[in-house]
This record gives structure tokens, C-alpha cells and sequence, in this order.
């Protein structure tokens, strides 16, 4: 599973971990460099201080950090992604094998078409989908992606809305094959589409959000374009080996704040789309524990099978 801007966003900021020893300086933990197994491949500046153990769509890294000593010097870069994962793979217990330490951001999706695309809004585009059932194409990062995910969860709000699924093996190539008039549109993380739409090949037609986002005023959400009530974003954040002492869990809550919010990580975050909201482990748990319900119908209903 490759990494999206919002998961890059999210590493490289935790690459900002210096920071945390003067922000700690003064308390028995942290002693020496806390490691973050990231379970995605390596790539980017974040390898300079994360740990990257790719596999089995992230179950390799996972089930290291789970193994890993809980003594809170081993930290696992936690996403979206895997909630999925464990709803492919019996092997995986997230809430079981690790504790939760924090959810630091969360990314919405957005809906786009070619700029010269018939299809003004996201209720046309919608409409156009129901009207013409498996006429009409769109890309995302793969199969059982978050935006592949996403697409089926606007099939299941909307009804009737069937159209060609083409998977690419990441979120940019969707872009090049729209802009190519290969697909009709895509669901995509916005730190993919915003660039295009800025300069005016691209256009968005809503965001997946809950709200309107405060970067993109004037696109609507895809709850007030008939879809009332729907949401969908990605998020990211930390957990540590299921036995780390609640201390060092306290002490990184009082810790991630003062990081996430240095001006650095704020611009990665902008750039990325991605929303800065650092939740402590229990509402993250209780996220997780309300989600894999919902991925795990998807999966049964889409005939997803693990990585091996």
C-alpha cells in the first residue's frame, strides 16, 4: 500500500521527532530516539527517521510494531488503510494488538471531472451515473483503496449508481487518465486534484468532508448534493504495542500537539489537503471500532481478498 500526500504529510511531520526530546526534556520518558514503523514503502524525507516495513498491504509493519518491546520507544504510523486491511484479514486486531495513541489528521476526497467535462455539479454527474449504468468510468489508487471505498459507499447512498471501476496503482495516475479522456472522473485525495484545478484542467465537483473545508469555500459537500448525511475521509495517526504503560501514552498526548502545529507541518498539511485534528486514543478506538463493521460489509460485498 503506497503512501498518499496525507500519509506523506502525516510521516513527515513525525520526522520533525527531535522536537519531541526539548519538549520532554525534562521527563524520565523519552530517553533516547523513539522509533515509527511506518507500514508503507520508503520514499521521501520521512525515511531519514521512520522505520519502513512494507508487505501484505501494511500487515508486515503492523505485526512488527505489535511485536515490538512496549516499553514506548517503537511507535506504529496508523491509518485508515489498515482498518480495511484487518477487514480482509483475519490475522490482523488492531484493537487488540496495539493501543492507541493519538489520531493527528484526517483527509477528504474530492470529486473531479476534465474541465471540459458536460458535467457541471456533482448532482449531474450523479444523475448522469443512474441514468447510464456501467456507461460511464472512473479511477482510483486500486482496488479496496479509500477512494475505490468511498465510490462504493456513494453507490450504496445514492442507488443505482453503477459505474466502470478502473483501478491504477496510485492516486496521480487517475489524473493523467482523465486529463488523457481514458476515465469520466475520480475520486481522489485532494492533494492529487487541487493542482490541476488551480490551473484549470481539472474541475471539482464536491469534497467528501462533513463540511465545507475553510481551503475550498465555495465547492459544496457531497451531503448537500444529494447525498445528505455522507462523509468519507481518510485519517492518520499513532499507536504503540498493546502493554505501553499509559504514562508514555499521556506523555506523547501532551507531546503532539506542540508538533503537528509548527509552522512546517501546517504547510505540508495545506499542500496536502489534509486537516490537522489531533483526537486521544480512546475516540480513536472508538472510530475504528465503529468503522471495520462498515469496511467489513464492503469487503464481503466487493469479493476483496488480502495481499499475501
Amino acid at each position: 500500500m503506497k503512501p498518499s500526500p496525507m500519509r506523506r504529510t502525516l510521516l513527515a511531520s513525525l520526522a520533525l521527532a527531535p522536537a519531541w526530546s526539548s519538549l520532554a526534556r525534562a521527563q524520565a520518558w523519552p530517553e533516547r530516539d523513539v522509533r515509527i514503523i511506518a507500514p508503507v514503502p520508503p520514499g521521501g524525507v520521512v525515511d531519514l527517521s521512520v522505520d519502513n516495513r512494507a508487505g501484505a498491504a501494511g500487515l508486515v509493519g503492523t505485526k512488527a510494531a505489535a511485536q515490538a518491546q512496549a516499553d514506548g520507544y517503537t511507535l506504529l504510523y496508523l491509518h485508515s488503510g489498515l482498518v480495511t486491511v484487518q477487514a480482509m484479514n483475519p490475522r490482523l486486531d488492531l484493537l487488540r494488538e496495539l493501543k492507541m495513541v493519538a489520531r493527528l489528521t484526517k483527509s477528504p476526497y474530492g470529486m473531479a471531472v476534465r474541465a471540459d467535462s458536460p458535467y457541471k455539479t456533482a448532482q449531474d454527474l450523479i444523475a448522469a451515473v443512474r441514468a447510464n449504468p456501467g456507461k460511464l468510468s472512473y479511477g482510483t489508487g486500486g482496488i479496496g483503496s479509500p477512494a475505490n471505498l468511498a465510490v462504493e459507499l456513494i453507490e450504496e447512498r445514492a442507488g443505482n449508481f453503477k459505474a466502470l471501476h478502473v483501478p491504477f496503482k496510485a492516486a496521480v495516475e487517475t489524473v493523467n487518465a482523465m486529463l488523457a479522456g481514458q476515465i469520466d472522473f475520480t475520486v481522489s485525495v485532494l492533494g492529487t486534484l487541487v493542482p490541476q484545478v488551480q490551473t484549470g484542467r481539472l474541475r471539482l465537483l464536491g469534497v467528501t468532508s462533513r463540511e465545507r473545508l475553510a481551503t475550498l469555500p465555495n465547492t459544496p459537500t457531497l451531503a448537500e448534493s444529494g447525498l445528505p448525511g455522507f462523509s468519507f475521509e481518510s485519517w492518520g495517526g499513532l499507536a504503540a504495542p498493546a502493554g505501553t504503560p499509559d504514562p508514555v501514552i499521556a506523555r506523547l498526548m501532551q507531546v503532539l500537539p506542540g508538533v503537528m502545529n509548527t509552522p512546517a507541518v501546517k504547510e505540508l498539511s495545506q499542500r496536502s489537503g489534509s486537516v490537522i485534528e489531533v483526537v486521544d486514543g480512546p475516540t480513536l478506538a472508538a472510530q475504528i471500532a465503529r468503522d471495520l463493521p462498515v469496511e467489513q460489509a464492503l469487503v464481503k460485498r466487493l469479493d476483496m481478498k488480502p495481499d499475501q
